[in-house]
Formats: structure tokens, C-alpha cells, sequence
């Protein structure tokens, strides 16, 4: 028998794993509670330079720079009323698509009463008076016309004649100066375009495109010209100093207005029989003072690098309610009491935001890393777009785009990697926050490229018209190489911005064909995207062609319109 005092056996005291049970739950709550300060703990400040924020002045009320003061202050001052194109485009055009609310802030700032015009000019399609369809639209933008094929169409252009007169004199204007209201409103707590809807600038170029291709059908090419130009005007206005700073959409309907006025000039004027030297020798003279649009720049690229991150910025440090409050902003369709203007920009923004980001925001962030990612992408963007030919601009565009899909699409696990890191790693998930809903600029590359090469196309159809007319009766109306343009017509061979080589010219029966090799840098045999020239040809309706296959074309002569059966 074992005596009382005696040591207690192993069998008499608590089992030893119940100790490891206690160690490992012990563990495992420390590494819960190191799990749960990860993903909810306190956030630390955002650091303002120029790494981070990127702008270090001027700054808000909350320590953090005021991006909206700065693009504000970097379109320079608003001009006088009388030289600012933007003002008589409200007037004629009121109220653009500026709500009611914001029309008085507006206007203060243009220098103008907020007070609507006694008329207005309305759409073709939904004046009363006059019964124009969109189906005419299109056909009268596109080939020469008389009031006997569209009698409708002139009625609404005589009608509105003055209107359309005080567009073209504005055209000529030496500013174009019209700040979104989100610029001028002090809520820092909103997401918003910082740029108003310039889709109207693209608008006018359509009605006067019209209104050109009527001129011309009627012989009155002193007054199609005026129109087209002001088109050009109008693009170019959208892109001079300092305009230069403006958004990525504005710098698309420039590019887009510019290129209806190539057309026009190349499908209509230029090839319009009994042309006057003296509006050719007028309309070659002002393309070159006119000149490309410029390339997209450092100041381009700087506006979209403050987009970017001052919505992060918003994000973290202004949106009301915490991170919940933020989370609810990327998931619910109205952010606040935001005015309906910011909603359509917001709801891109959700589209572009995936889940894993919108579950992201709702965690504890390092915000500076976020940022360093973007400014870090913004900078390789900026050094690529300094390389001297598009060839060599968009190969390192589209490598930097596709390092950004190989770092989005995490370690090789899909979602489940991004879940899985992004649990573990605040830093993870502060980048992948960085790196969701980056821009991809090398289609806007692209697309200027294209704009410069349908200008230059076009200059040269203006050179190879002046060849024609200087020639004799019974030689041959143009040269069989664009090395006899040179040097009076041009003073170098014109280059193609897509190749950097000559653009392709064919001597075509008595006329010719001239064509840029487009984006994918490859001739294509002559088939233009808008599918009116296919094979070098043109064809009695528009054709479906492959886009992706297609090339920038001037085809001359120009038919008359089909007659419709």
C-alpha cells in the first residue's frame, strides 16, 4: 500500500498533452488576435509627397492635398466671356448637360448670368418643326447633298443658319474654358469627373460637317470649308495650353471631332469638282497652321496619374463611415446625397473594382503602398510614352499592361491566391487595392496616333489636289510617286506615324488611293474601317470589315452619292 506521503505516480497527474493543449490554444489565439490586428487594426496616416500623393500643395483642411484646387488652378485663369468658346457653346446649346443645381456656379465662373437664351438650337432629330431622321443624319455627314434629296434636313439648317454661324465664329476664339462643377463645389466627400461632358464639342463638329456636306453639294466651297475648319478649330481648342490637362474622355472627343473633319474635307471638298484654287490654296495654308493634334504628354498623363489617386485618397481619408462607409461606396448605387452627375462615373468605377477590392477596403490598409504602386505605374507609363515611334511606345505599353495582369491574377492560385495572401498580408492587399482599376493607356496612344495619321493623310490629299490643278489639260491629273511633291508641295516625303515610313500611294485609273497601314501596322490591301472603301475601292453601301484589319484610307475620286432605288 502506498504510503500518503509518498510522490504521486505519472498516472495520478494531469496528462502532458493537456499541456500541449493549452500551448497550442494559446497559439492559436495570439495568432487570431495577429490576424485580426492585421485585418482591422488601426490604419496608419497617409504620407504626403511626392511618392504617395504625388502633389504636396495645395492642401485641404484634412492635411491632404486639395487635387480639385490643383486642376483648377492648372487650367489657368478664365478668360474673358468674348474669348471664350465655351461660353457661346452654352449659350447656343444651353444647358449642355449641366444640372439646374449647378448652372449658377457655373456660370459665375464663366462670367456669365445663369439666365437660358430666348432660343436655343435643337437637335435635328427632335425639333418638331421638321421631321430629320438619324438615318438622314448619317447619310448627309457622309457624301455631298442638295435640299432636293434631303428637303427636311435643309429646312432645319436654313432655319437654324444663325445659331450655327455664332458656332464657327466661336470656333475661332482663343479659349475654350469650361471646369466640371465638381472643380467648383468644396465637397471633398464625393467622387466625381473632374472634367464636364465635352460630347458636345463633338456634336457641333456633326451638325457643321453637315452643313458643310450641303454647302459643298450646292457648289459653295468658300462656306464648307468655314464649317470644316471650325471643326478643326474646335479639336484643337480642346487641346491647347493648358488644356493639355485635360481627361482622357476630352481627349477622345478630340480626337474624334478632328477626324470628322478629315473626312469631311477628304470625302467631299477635296475631291469636288470645280474647286477654286483659291479655297484650295486657303484650305492647304490653314491645315498647316492648324497643324496635328499634339502628342499625349507628361501634363495629359499627370491629370489621369490625380485622378487615380486622389479617388484613393477619397477613399481612405474622406468617404464618411470608416471603412464600411467605403466598401459601401464601391457596392451601392448612389454614394451620399451625390448629385446624378457623379453616379455614372462612380458605377465605372464599381465595374472596374473587383470583389477582391471591394472585400479589400473593407480591411486595414498601408495606403501609402497603394499609392507608391500607382505612381509607380504612372511613371513606366510616362517613360514609354517618350519613345520616339508608336512601334516602340506601344511594345512597352503593352508590356507594362501585361506585368499589370500577371501581378492582378496573384501567385498562380486565381482568387484563391489573392484570398489567401490578402488575409495573411496587409501589404498584399494594400497593393492589389493600388493596382485595381489602373487605367490602360496604350488604346489612347493609339488612338492620336491615328488622329495624326488622318490629319497627315489629308494634308497630303490637299497637296496631291494642288499637283492637279497646276497641271495642264491632257497630262496626268496626279504624280505616280509622293516624291514629286517634294519640295514644292511638301518639304519631305510624308511619313506614316504607324510605320514610320511613307504612306502607301497607288496611281488608281484616274485617280489614286493613299493609305496609313493603321494600328496593326500591316497594309491591308486598302479596306477602311468605316467600311465605305474596301480593297481600295469604293462601295455603293458601307461593308462589315475587320477592324482589327483595316487601314486608313483616302480614296480618289470620291463617287456621287448612290441613287437610292
Amino acid at each position: 500500500m502506498m504510503r500518503s506521503d509518498e510522490p504521486a505516480t505519472r498516472d495520478s497527474r494531469r496528462p502532458w498533452w493537456q499541456d500541449i493543449r493549452w500551448i497550442t490554444a494559446g497559439l492559436v489565439a495570439g495568432i487570431v488576435g495577429l490576424l485580426m490586428w492585421n485585418l482591422f487594426g488601426p490604419e496608419p496616416p497617409i504620407t504626403v509627397a511626392r511618392n504617395t500623393t504625388f502633389l504636396t500643395a495645395p492642401l485641404a483642411a484634412d492635411g491632404l492635398p486639395d487635387y480639385r484646387a490643383a486642376l483648377l488652378a492648372a487650367m489657368g485663369p478664365a478668360p474673358k466671356p468674348e474669348e471664350n468658346a465655351a461660353v457661346e457653346l452654352l449659350q447656343v446649346m444651353w444647358p449642355l448637360k449641366l444640372e439646374a443645381a449647378d448652372l449658377p456656379v457655373v456660370c459665375q465662373a464663366l462670367g456669365i448670368l445663369a439666365v437660358p437664351p430666348a432660343e436655343t438650337l435643337p437637335s435635328p432629330t427632335k425639333d418638331a418643326a421638321v421631321r430629320v431622321t438619324h438615318e438622314m443624319l448619317a447619310a448627309a455627314r457622309e457624301r455631298p447633298w442638295t435640299g432636293a434629296e434631303f428637303p427636311e434636313l435643309e429646312a432645319w439648317l436654313v432655319a437654324h443658319e444663325a445659331a450655327l454661324d455664332r458656332l464657327v465664329a466661336a470656333a475661332d476664339r482663343p479659349r475654350y474654358w469650361l471646369p466640371s462643377p465638381a472643380m467648383l463645389r468644396p465637397n471633398l466627400q464625393e467622387f466625381m469627373e473632374y472634367h464636364p461632358d465635352d460630347t458636345f464639342v463633338r456634336l457641333v463638329a456633326e451638325h457643321l460637317r453637315c452643313r458643310a456636306m450641303w454647302h459643298v453639294g450646292s457648289g459653295r466651297h468658300a462656306a464648307a470649308w468655314r464649317d470644316i475648319r471650325a471643326g478643326y478649330r474646335f479639336s484643337r481648342l480642346l487641346t491647347m495650353p493648358p488644356n493639355e490637362t485635360c481627361s482622357a474622355g476630352v481627349h477622345l472627343t478630340q480626337d474624334g471631332t478632328g477626324t470628322m473633319a478629315d473626312r469631311a474635307l477628304t470625302h467631299a471638298l477635296l475631291g469636288a469638282p470645280g474647286l477654286p484654287a483659291d479655297v484650295l490654296a486657303t484650305i492647304r495654308r490653314e491645315l498647316d497652321l492648324i497643324g496635328p493634334l499634339p502628342d499625349l504628354g507628361d501634363a495629359f498623363l499627370d491629370t489621369e496619374r490625380i485622378t487615380m489617386i486622389e479617388w484613393r485618397v477619397a477613399l481612405a481619408k474622406r468617404i464618411p463611415g470608416g471603412r464600411a462607409g467605403r466598401r459601401q461606396a464601391l457596392e451601392f448605387p448612389v454614394l451620399g446625397a451625390g448629385p446624378p452627375a457623379s453616379r455614372s462615373w462612380l458605377d465605372t468605377l464599381r465595374q472596374s473594382f473587383g470583389t477582391c477590392d471591394q472585400a479589400a477596403v473593407s480591411t486595414s490598409l498601408e495606403w501609402d503602398i497603394a499609392l507608391e504602386r500607382v505612381n509607380a505605374y504612372m511613371d513606366a507609363v510616362a517613360a514609354a510614352a517618350r519613345r520616339s515611334t508608336h512601334v516602340a511606345r506601344q511594345a512597352e505599353l503593352k508590356r507594362l499592361e501585361a506585368d499589370l495582369c500577371r501581378s492582378r491574377n496573384g501567385p498562380g492560385w486565381g482568387g484563391v491566391g489573392h484570398v489567401v495572401c490578402g488575409i495573411g498580408s496587409r501589404k498584399y492587399r494594400s497593393a492589389f487595392v493600388g493596382e485595381g482599376s489602373i487605367w490602360i493607356f496604350s488604346d489612347h496612344f493609339e488612338i492620336r496616333t491615328r488622329s495624326r495619321a488622318s490629319f497627315d493623310l489629308t494634308r497630303t490629299a490637299a497637296a496631291l489636289a494642288a499637283w492637279k490643278a497646276d497641271r495642264a489639260a491632257g497630262d496626268d491629273p496626279y504624280p505616280e510617286t509622293l516624291a514629286a511633291l517634294v519640295p514644292k508641295y511638301f518639304p519631305v516625303v510624308p511619313l506614316d506615324p504607324f510605320s514610320d515610313k511613307p504612306f502607301i500611294y497607288e496611281r488608281r485609273g484616274d485617280g489614286y488611293l493613299l493609305a496609313s497601314v493603321g494600328e496593326n501596322g500591316v497594309y491591308d490591301g486598302g479596306d477602311d474601317r468605316g467600311g465605305w472603301i474596301v480593297r481600295g475601292e469604293w462601295r455603293a453601301t458601307s461593308q462589315d470589315v475587320d477592324r482589327d484589319k483595316s487601314d486608313i484610307v483616302v480614296r480618289m475620286p470620291v463617287p456621287p452619292r448612290p441613287v437610292a432605288p
